[in-house]
């Protein structure tokens, strides 16, 4: 019976799932082979979003990316956010929508109205994933402008904070963060009605961190391990991925407690 339940969800889902992996796989591969003109649909909106928030003012220079030069600031390709943006349409896509496709209220369970709403739901993710990845990024790249500065002044840029991993931390925690708000957000544009078996500990806590959670680690070390990155750099990715863990272990304590302590008095008012 379970095994017959899981055919007719994929059988259901699969067209979805195609579309999906060919989306995520295009941008990725689109992303790679782009120089810095083809990438300014999302970094020209990025640096206007920067310029506004810092009031730093920024020059495009065709084949380098926005320049301050006297600050010595550069918006390059590196910082476009394309893969954030592709982790953040993974993650609504993959984890929503089958849920997105199903019949609402009164709505017929056809198969042309599953597959609009389906299709409609990747379409919403893409657009809404770009404006959340502009939105995002620049938050980043303020971040990572004036939080180096205070701990310059403060004396603590020193030893093992080196600026590199400081940029790097800066990055994984923005966007995990960013990307743990996005889940809670999709799961609740699309969740119709409470289930009892989500008041639980264990799965409350899973079914709120664990698949932006999967697709942050796929993205960030999964592909790019089997792209070959650590046989390039091995001592530079183990150090790229004890950040990732590290910071999103951080992020991941006091997000738990807070969805505990929620959990908890939900409980207690019902």
């Amino acid at each position: 019976m379970i095994s017959q339940k899981k055919y007719v969800f994929l059988r259901q889902n699969f067209i979805f799932y195609l579309t999906g992996i060919l989306v995520v796989l295009g941008i990725k591969l689109y992303y790679s082979r782009a120089d810095c003109d083809s990438l300014l649909w999302i970094l020209a909106p990025t640096t206007r979003w920067v310029e506004l928030l810092s009031g730093i003012p920024f020059v495009y220079i065709p084949g380098t990316g926005y320049v301050n030069h006297s600050l010595r600031l550069l918006i390059a390709p590196t910082c476009s956010g394309v893969r954030f943006m592709i982790t953040a349409i993974a993650t609504l896509v993959f984890s929503f929508v089958h849920r997105a496709a199903a019949p609402q209220g009164n709505d017929a369970a056809g198969s042309f109205g599953r597959l609009r709403r389906g299709l409609g739901w990747i379409g919403a993710s893409i657009v809404f994933s770009w404006l959340y990845t502009v939105l995002v990024n620049g938050l980043r790249i303020i971040a990572a402008i004036y939080f180096p500065i205070y701990l310059e002044r403060a004396g603590l840029m020193k030893g093992m904070l080196t600026p590199d991993r400081l940029h790097t931390m800066i990055g994984i925690t923005v966007y995990f963060a960013a990307l743990l708000s996005l889940y809670r957000l999709a799961g609740a544009l699309v969740e119709r009605q409470a289930h009892a078996e989500k008041e639980r500990l264990s799965p409350l806590l899973v079914h709120k961190f664990i698949p932006p959670l999967f697709w942050y680690f796929v993205m960030t070390l999964g592909l790019p391990l089997l792209g070959g990155s650590y046989l390039k750099g091995a001592a530079k990715f183990t150090e790229y991925t004890v950040l990732i863990v590290g910071c999103c272990t951080l992020i991941l304590l006091p997000y738990g407690l807070l969805t505990l302590l929620h959990g908890r008095n939900k409980k207690y008012r019902s």
